[in-house]
């Protein structure tokens, strides 16, 4: 279950803040540190973000 809010874009409040700071030229690295989660969960929102620009 998604307990994220989904926000105008399609994308949910962690995947627009990824979004955001990959803009801003952040390393993955960085953006886990910076959100408090996993690299992995931050490649995780990445690879959903690239699948949603491709549709």
């Amino acid at each position: 279950m998604n307990y994220y809010k989904k926000i105008g874009n399609g994308f949910n409040n962690q995947e627009a803040k990824v979004l955001e700071l990959l803009r801003k030229n952040y390393e993955l690295d960085e953006i886990a540190r910076i959100m408090h989660v996993s690299l992995h969960t931050v490649r995780a929102h990445v690879s959903k973000i690239k699948r949603m620009n491709l549709n």
